[in-house]
């Protein structure tokens, strides 16, 4: 039997091209299909769209679809590499799927995969690595959702059926389907770690996927489920490896030692502030930096305890400035800043601005006092030739 990988990515923003980077793999055995996945948040129809995948820098044409033409009904251009090979979902264009179904795959079919959606309004750009070789595995940054392929070549109907969805040895019940009880409709023994939180595709069992769709991932979700379909002759088994990617967030008051730091003005005259950044009861042991409005590192007197870090810095220019602390180990980073105003002389933005506002201020003296001039003399002339 061939498992069919699917993994469901969206991505939401308003950024007016890229929007998701890398984070996102498919992990395919060689000769087994991989789905690429590419939809939209809003589920907006794109039957009268257009999208466009392709690969790596070379830019190989892989799929393109436009309002119904495609490189398996007579469009040109496809590449050789995947002539024949690729598939879509056409009864899915119009919840905004533009996933692409990969057959029978081949090493030389890993690589970086670029959806394009270019008449959409921000054009949208979503990134996948392909990469074909031993075992399946999902990987998915932490808090989105994460899809665990498990699909008949046969496409035989599963609605009838049995389909178990277990994880790691501990055996945990992730996901149990039977003939139309499960889970989410009144069925008892889910895993307390995956209640509310697995759903599964109601629409697609007359075509014998049994996949389920894990939300809101998080790090402890990570591990080695497995689908099984004991009424099968024979029974049949899926595994897939689910990576949970932790990222770097505020984590304060959710881990113990996540500490938040703080940015005080310590002294200050006309000319100059002196700042100071505190970071206290901090565990594992933190990096501390502070920047300025710009993201650039300043270089800053430290001071440095078992459990706490202190910066101390003269600053000279009026601007956005931030303590920042992270914590690789458990994946925290928090921020706190200031904004620091600068009046004296040695202020150079602020002596710019006023040296520009002198000048202006000069030139609209000058030619106020021409316009005068010239009205007077205009007066005066007017009154000769009145005497005349």
């Amino acid at each position: 039997m061939q498992l069919m990988m699917f993994l469901v990515f969206v991505c939401v923003g308003t950024f007016p091209a890229v929007i998701s980077g890398p984070g996102v793999k498919v992990v395919v055995e060689e000769d087994r299909d991989a789905v690429l996945p590419c939809s939209l948040s809003t589920e907006e129809s794109i039957i009268a769209k257009v999208f466009d995948w392709r690969k790596d820098e070379s830019q190989k044409e892989v799929f393109f679809y436009d309002s119904g033409l495609h490189y398996n009904n007579g469009r040109i251009g496809q590449d050789e590499q995947f002539r024949g090979r690729v598939s879509h979902y056409e009864d899915q264009l119009m919840n905004g799927n533009a996933s692409i179904k990969i057959h029978n795959t081949k090493v030389a079919d890993s690589g970086i995969y670029s959806c394009i959606l270019p008449k959409l309004q921000p054009i949208q750009t979503f990134y996948v690595e392909l990469v074909v070789g031993p075992g399946v595995k999902v990987v998915v940054e932490e808090d989105r959702d994460a899809v665990l392929p498990c699909s008949l070549s046969t496409e035989e109907n599963s609605t009838a059926k049995v389909f178990d969805w277990r994880k790691d040895e501990s055996q945990k019940e992730v996901f149990f389907y039977d003939s139309g009880i499960h889970y989410n409709n009144g069925r008892i023994g889910q895993d307390e770690q995956f209640r509310g939180r697995v759903s599964h595709y109601e629409d697609q069992l007359m075509n014998g996927n049994a996949s389920i769709k894990i939300h809101n991932t998080k790090v402890a979700d990570s591990g080695i489920y497995r689908c099984i379909l004991p009424k099968l002759e024979p029974i049949q088994t899926f595994d897939v490896e689910l990576v949970v990617e932790r990222l770097l967030r505020d984590r304060s008051g959710e881990i113990p030692g996540a500490s938040k730091p703080s940015i005080t003005v310590l002294d200050a005259t006309k000319d100059w502030s002196l700042l100071q950044c505190e970071v206290h009861r901090a565990s594992p042991e933190p990096k501390v930096q502070l920047q300025d409005g710009s993201g650039n590192i300043l270089p800053a007197e430290e001071r440095r305890g078992r459990y706490y870090v202190t910066l101390n810095i003269t600053v000279t220019k009026t601007d956005r400035y931030l303590c920042v602390l992270t914590q690789e180990e458990i994946s925290h980073q928090s921020r706190a800043e200031t904004f620091v105003f600068i009046s004296g002389a040695g202020n150079t933005t602020d002596r710019n601005v006023a040296v520009g506002i002198g000048v202006v201020a000069v030139v609209v003296v000058v030619v106020v006092a021409v316009v005068a001039v010239v009205v007077v003399l205009v007066v005066l002339l007017k009154l000769r030739q009145i005497n005349l």
